[in-house]
């Protein structure tokens, strides 16, 4: 890949997904797009290009493979503990101590890139951990939303490989999976918690579907956009909270410079933002 054929699928990439190659990750995004190229059947990057860029409904389905491509999933049960007990201290002094107030309305949690389902079934799994220790009769859905068709369709298989699952406590994988050799599947019960759908988070009509959510997860996201669209999609994620509600972003990642609107709410080992 040369950098003339790089500048442009860049661009196009950025105009459509919000993710950003910089010009010392070209070997990145040339080592992701060779597949496609031999499948495709195209001599170059710049025929690829204009295949995607002025093609017809094959090149619109095409774009969906380049999503699949260029988006990185990697993730795991319970990953980044500091963040989870924060959830837990948050859930518990906001919903589950509200002897006298009951939710109104059902607790609504958001993925916002959930891959392969891990995050989400943490958080449903979490939350009925929670439920059955407080006894406490709390009704909540988890939405869980992805770019990528290829991950969403692993994540409503809900199966898993010992990657996935080895930061988990035995009895929580005996309790929430079955276990068919080195493959766990989730069970049904937690499945119908979590509903999963294809979302782009820098498409802004997209949040028209996803409002007044309680709390939204938006991890290790905003590293692979620039600040104009780390603004727009956090602009739009802060329209999509209620009122107090709370947003959790990557351990790695900072809402400086990107946002004034949020108050940062401070954990040991953790950062959770809430909606004023």
């Amino acid at each position: 890949m040369t950098r003339e054929e790089f500048i442009p699928l860049r661009d196009l990439i950025y105009e459509k997904t919000g993710i950003f190659f910089a010009e010392n990750k070209m070997y990145l995004l040339e080592s992701r797009l060779s597949n496609r190229l031999n499948e495709m059947g195209f001599m170059s990057y710049d025929d690829y290009y204009f295949f995607l860029k002025y093609g017809n409904e094959d090149s619109r389905k095409e774009l969906i493979n380049l999503f699949d491509v260029v988006t990185t999933n990697e993730t795991s049960f319970f990953r980044n503990p500091p963040q989870l007990d924060a959830l837990k201290i948050i859930l518990q002094k906001n919903y589950f101590n509200n002897n006298n107030n009951p939710l109104a309305s059902p607790l609504k949690i958001w993925s916002t890139a959930c891959s392969t389902g891990e995050e989400p079934y943490t958080l449903a799994i979490m939350l009925l951990e929670m439920i059955e220790l407080t006894r406490k009769n709390i009704s909540f859905t988890i939405y869980a939303t992805d770019i990528s068709h290829r991950v969403l369709e692993s994540a409503k298989k809900g199966v898993y490989g010992p990657y996935s699952v080895r930061n988990m406590d035995g009895n929580i994988i005996k309790k929430y999976f079955v276990q068919k050799g080195d493959s766990y599947a989730i069970n049904e019960n937690i499945k119908r918690f979590v509903k999963f759908e294809h979302m782009n988070l820098i498409d802004s009509n997209a949040y028209k579907k996803f409002r007044f959510m309680d709390i939204i997860f938006c991890r290790n996201v905003l590293i692979y956009f620039d600040e104009k669209a780390k603004k727009k999609v956090i602009d739009n994620l802060y329209e999509s909270l209620k009122p107090g509600g709370f947003l959790t972003i990557g351990h790695a990642e900072s809402l400086h410079n990107i946002s004034r609107a949020f108050k940062p709410i401070m954990f040991p080992g953790a950062i959770a933002y809430q909606k004023g």
